[in-house]
This record gives C-alpha cells, structure tokens and sequence, in this order.
C-alpha cells in the first residue's frame, strides 16, 4: 500500500510542477482538507477551494518544481511524510524561490484526504510583505461565503 500513497504523491506534485490542476487533485478525494501558509486562504476546505487556491498560486508562477529528499511512511501505509527540496520562479522579475518544504500526508489508500505544509520560516521581509498584500487583495476580491 506504501507503493500507491507514494504512486499518488507523486503524481500530485508532477501535476503541480506541470501546473496543470487537473492532474494536480486528480487523487485528491472530494473533502480533501489542505493546509498551505503559501496562499491566500491556507486552510482549504474541499476540492472546489483546493482547485481554487492553486489556479491562483499557477496565475504567479513562471514554473514550479519539488525535488523529494527524503520520505517516511506510516506503519499502515496510509500517511506519509515527504521533505522537498522546492524550485519555483515567479512570473514576475524571474525570481527564483528555492526552499525546503515538509508535507505530512494522509490518505485513505486510494486518495489524498489530508495534507499539511511546514515551511523553516515565516514569510518574512518584502517577500512576506508582498505576500500579505496580494493574500489580502485576493481574499477582497474573491470572499469566500461558509
């Protein structure tokens, strides 16, 4: 079963580096819950706000790319986690962000039910404060309604 997770990861993150969403939740289940402090709402709350919060993040990246370095499954087989080495470049001004990047993952062996992102730092200095003004003009234009 450590086999299918794994197979699922990946092609969760080949679809992200491909920027294509499709590919990217195609093995997410429908209440899949993600945590991600990169987006505008990182608390994602079913597929629709998954879909939703990476057509955003695509909209500002020239190209996204996750190297995994290290991963560790759970004794059932259900839950991995996967430390990344992470390569993106933004569309504007060519910047590169490289950075380590932890995911804990669970699934329920067939699809990706829960994920949870741990970066080694805060958003800080003009990157966190560019950060926190585009989140919050997002969230002004698009609220979500619970």
């Amino acid at each position: 079963m450590a086999n299918d997770v794994r197979t699922l990861v990946e092609a969760m993150f080949a679809g992200v580096s491909a920027k294509d969403v499709d590919a990217a939740v195609a093995g997410m289940s429908d209440d899949i819950r993600l945590y991600d402090p990169h987006y505008p709402y990182p608390d994602m709350k079913g597929i629709a706000e998954v879909r939703e919060g990476l057509t955003w993040a695509f909209g500002g990246m020239k190209s996204m790319g996750f190297d995994i370095d290290r991963w560790f499954s759970s004794d059932d087989g259900l839950s991995a986690t996967v430390e990344l080495s992470t390569h993106h470049v933004l569309n504007v001004g060519d910047k590169h962000l490289d950075f380590p990047q932890v995911f804990v993952i669970d699934t329920d062996g067939t699809r990706i039910t829960r994920m949870r992102a741990y970066e080694p730092y805060g958003p800080h200095g003009s990157t966190g404060f560019g950060l926190a003004i585009g989140h919050r003009i997002y969230r002004l234009r698009n609220r979500r309604r619970r």
